[in-house]
């Protein structure tokens, strides 16, 4: 096997779901087609940007980065995808800081409008305890901008000087929920997230954190559009293979990304469906459901 062939077959290792035990016969055809179909170097590195770990359905912007993945494979070209883990758009920057900044205002009993307002209500009322652990949070919410190092200094800074038990255990370890949390501010439920935590200082507990795949168990309630959009990405996908003209307006707009149907794109498009198929059925595991999916073989 050439060593292109290799990085091919090898790729579907680690697809996302269950590693290995993902390996299956639909895989195995994949694979089989690298002797059939001549892949030039732009699809090889379009399929190195599909969804598997580090590009998953929890990020913020998992769809607008498979959007650029289907108009790679339509125009032929490889560009930076959106997505992947680490990935926090501006906006949310934006959210992190007027809560941050709200966070540490309330501790020192400064501060008003809305989002002092909203903070005010999930912390109640002030006592010294509750307003080191809110100081800890808002500053390690204003830190998420500067980068690691800086959000690491944070916390660490406030597991050594904390004077209550309640701030340290938000703080203190790798597995402390505040650290977790804005470690991953990558993922969709990062803000619902600090508010359950800010709530949980109101009632002095520290309340868990659900993060990366662990999130989508809160994606019907959160963010339900996520969910749809994807179902029918993957069935325009489904349908674009079976060569069925589109079912609705979406899907014209899916079957324009993906551009015209040549072997090459016809790889592309069913590798892509494969990986999607992998997260759905993922997810139907996750949220009690049941989805029938397109056979590749």
């Amino acid at each position: 096997m050439k060593v292109s062939e290799k990085r091919i077959a090898e790729w579907w290792e680690a697809p996302g779901i269950d590693g290995r035990e993902a390996f299956d016969e639909e895989i195995l055809y994949l694979n089989s087609l690298i002797d059939e179909v001549k892949l030039p170097r732009w699809a090889i590195l379009v399929r190195d940007l599909m969804p598997r770990w580090g590009f998953e359905p929890c990020s913020h912007r998992f769809l607008d980065g498979l959007e650029q993945v289907m108009a790679m494979i339509g125009t032929a070209r490889v560009c930076s995808r959106f997505g992947g883990c680490g990935d926090i758009p501006l906006s949310v920057h934006e959210q992190l800081e007027g809560i941050g900044s709200a966070l540490v205002g309330w501790a020192r009993a400064e501060g008003n409008g809305q989002m002092a307002s909203a903070v005010g209500g999930w912390l109640g009322p002030q006592t010294p305890e509750h307003a080191e652990a809110a100081q800890a949070m808002g500053e390690a919410a204003l830190a998420v901008g500067h980068g690691r190092a800086a959000l690491d200094e944070v916390l660490e800074r406030w597991a050594e000087r904390a004077r209550f038990p309640l701030t340290r255990a938000l703080v203190d370890g790798d597995d402390a929920p505040l650290a977790v949390l804005l470690r991953h501010a990558c993922c969709f439920n990062v803000l619902a997230n600090l508010e359950r935590l800010a709530q949980g200082i109101g009632r002095g507990e520290v309340v868990p954190v659900h993060v990366c795949l662990d999130a989508l168990r809160h994606a019907p309630e959160l963010d339900p559009t996520r969910l749809v959009l994807l179902q029918g990405i993957t069935d325009a996908l489904a349908h674009w293979l079976q060569e069925l003209p589109p079912h609705s307006g979406f899907e014209v707009r899916v079957y324009t990304f993906l551009g015209p149907r040549d072997e090459v794109r016809r790889w592309l498009v069913a590798s892509l469906y494969k990986t999607l198929k992998l997260w759905q059925v993922h997810l139907d595991r996750l949220l009690g459901e049941k989805h029938s999916y397109l056979s590749l073989i």
